[in-house]
């Protein structure tokens, strides 16, 4: 039998299921709910990552004695891109883990077959997923009629249980009322099963939680809408200097609207560039960006103010998106998006032959901070990388109730005078030896790092950390570590360097986003879980106040990655260094908890 409830998700005998996309964290919606309700069962398992999250998994979380007594997660792949033959899948395996569990535990073969329940909300229904409700209704009943003809494949399991009742959820009236319609005319391959014999209820069922209306507002909140942006193959009758970008739209209400906007590169090229090496603050440099690198199809979406993680490639990477402003900043009111919502970047890679599929992670406490690295003549002091370096250390080493404290292992120079802390004092005149000797020496979880940068545009593979007078801590040397780290923070890009016209005019100070972009690519194809490079010059003051409150929020609050960097950006908004910063990874990262196996 199959039910449509209007009442709370509490109002159930049953497990609950609920879809749960990857890399982002718990959402508003049921998910979050559920969570909150029954005590962190869900983010604990999340959080030591024993969750479903890949496209088709599924599984039983218990809940005895509680209401509902369990939680059936849903593995939905990549946020954005549900669709209804996904849940189907994901609904089967997490089903089947329920029904075996339940089989396993009887002591003994009952007479007839346990009959077992199972409830679930209107899972992909989410405006930020995009599936009609009519398709989730049918794949939810799919996915359990497909669960309970594979029970019948087991002569032990069918004569133990089988699943005889499923009922979908829903708080909201209207949303309950069109998921009864789509019930009515359901018209799937269960429908059609020789093997079970399906039976909709025609009617409504109301228990205790139901309310009126539909606010939007509690099925997007902490969603993430993915956004991909990708340089298109260039065509025959591509002018030169023009490029295509193809933009993706992927979830939204319009699902996954593709759309090719033409982008004249010497100018906004010459523009980034100009922009990132002025001393002066260019308060309309946001918007006149959002006008050129995006279709006019797509900017009316991007007003709502929602979470937009931004999935780039190698060329669309270069791109500032974090100073985007929707609005000239004549007009009343916050319009750059990064600040209204939160905004990360994921890459996108068509070429995986590079990236390590197989990632020994840390299982130490130990982390790494190299600030103000001298270099002779080559470039100036940064007195504003060791103020940084040494805050992050005061973070770091601060401790905390029921988690271990870090073992910071620092590498500080002031004025070319080196400070270690957890290292062996440093030999001679230059740190090009300590530096490397200090990177493979421990396994590290987080490694911080506040100094000089250079992008070289005719060798990448020369462009990196300037660890001395001509000596570069690159990607390639990072990538060797035998230890991934979990987290890389990368501040090359310090005010300070313009002290030196030479050495800016030298070493392509307008390319430091790009040198930001390249080497955050490399982190992410070896394993690294998050990183954050600044792409060009930052304020000495907003870069620590950036720093600082991005590791405080990850560790001291519990923050997922997605909110720590919002968090950090809000903190530093007096100059425009809360633009600068290039934030890679999931919504959902956090830090590890070494002492209980969760997350901080």
């Amino acid at each position: 039998m199959v039910q449509v409830v209007h009442g709370s998700l509490d109002q159930t005998s049953f497990p609950v299921a609920v879809g749960h996309a990857s890399g982002m964290p718990l959402r508003g919606g049921a998910e979050g709910w559920l969570d909150a309700h029954l005590h962190g069962r869900l983010s604990d398992r999340l959080l030591v990552g024993a969750y479903p999250e890949q496209e088709g998994a599924g599984s039983y979380i218990a809940a005895p004695g509680m209401s509902p007594p369990g939680v059936l997660v849903l593995g939905l792949g990549q946020g954005g891109e549900v669709t209804a033959e996904k849940v189907a899948r994901a609904m089967t395996a997490a089903t089947l883990d329920w029904a075996v569990t339940q089989a396993d535990a009887l002591t003994d073969t009952p007479l007839e077959p346990l009959e077992l329940g199972v409830a679930s909300a209107l899972i992909g229904t989410n405006p930020l997923d995009g599936i009609p409700l009519e398709e989730s209704v049918a794949a939810l009943v799919d996915g359990v009629v497909a669960a309970e003809v594979l029970l019948g494949n087991s002569q032990r399991l069918r004569s133990l249980v089988r699943i005889a009742r499923l009922e979908l959820i829903e708080r909201y009236l209207d949303r309950a009322q069109a998921a009864v319609r789509s019930l009515q005319r359901l018209s799937t391959g269960a429908a059609a099963s020789s093997v079970v014999q399906l039976k909709p209820m025609k009617h409504l069922t109301r228990r205790e939680g139901g309310q009126r209306g539909l606010p939007l507002g509690v099925y997007t909140s902490g969603a993430w809408w993915r956004l991909e942006i990708r340089a298109a193959e260039p065509e025959e009758d591509t002018p030169e200097g023009y490029r295509d970008l193809e933009v993706t739209s992927l979830g939204r209400r319009a699902r996954a609207d593709r759309l090719v906007h033409r982008v004249e590169s010497a100018t906004v090229d010459e523009l980034v560039a100009t922009a990132i090496t002025s001393k002066e603050r260019d308060e309309q440099l946001g918007n006149t960006l959002f006008e050129l690198l995006l279709p006019g199809g797509l900017k009316p979406t991007l007003l709502s103010g929602d979470n937009v993680q931004i999935v780039v490639d190698p060329q669309t990477a270069a791109y500032p998106w974090e100073a985007l402003s929707v609005e000239p900043p004549s007009t009343p009111g916050q319009h750059h998006l990064a600040l209204r919502g939160g905004m990360l970047r994921q890459y996108a890679e068509r070429d995986a032959l590079g990236a390590r599929f197989t990632v020994r992670r840390p299982t130490g406490s130990d982390v790494l901070v190299i600030a103000n690295p001298p270099t002779g003549d080559t470039a100036p002091d940064l007195p504003g990388a060791l103020k940084e370096g040494r805050a992050v250390v005061d973070v770091l080493r601060r401790s905390r109730p029921d988690h271990p404290d870090y073992q910071v292992h620092a590498l500080l120079w002031e004025e070319g005078e080196a400070e270690t802390i957890g290292l062996p004092a440093l030999a001679g005149n230059y740190p090009f030896r300590g530096i490397l000797n200090a990177l493979y020496g421990y396994e590290y979880r987080i490694v911080h790092i506040a100094a000089h940068g250079s992008y070289n545009a005719e060798k990448p593979a020369r462009s990196g950390i300037l660890i001395g007078p001509d000596q570069y801590l690159t990607a390639t040397t990072i990538s060797e570590m035998p230890v991934v780290p979990e987290f890389v923070f990368l501040n090359c890009c310090h005010s300070g360097r313009v002290a030196s016209a030479g050495w800016d005019a030298q070493n392509g100070a307008g390319h430091s986003h790009q040198l930001a972009a390249s080497i955050a690519r490399a982190l992410l194809m070896i394993g690294v879980r998050a990183v954050v490079a600044a792409g060009w010059a930052v304020d000495d003051d907003d870069a620590t106040a950036f720093a600082t409150k991005l590791y405080s929020s990850l560790l001291d609050d519990g923050q997922a990655f997605g909110e720590a960097v919002t968090c950090a950006r809000q903190a530093a908004t007096r100059t425009n260094t809360w633009a600068a910063y290039q934030c890679y990874g999931d919504p959902g990262f956090r830090f590890r908890s070494l002492s209980t196996g969760n997350y901080t």
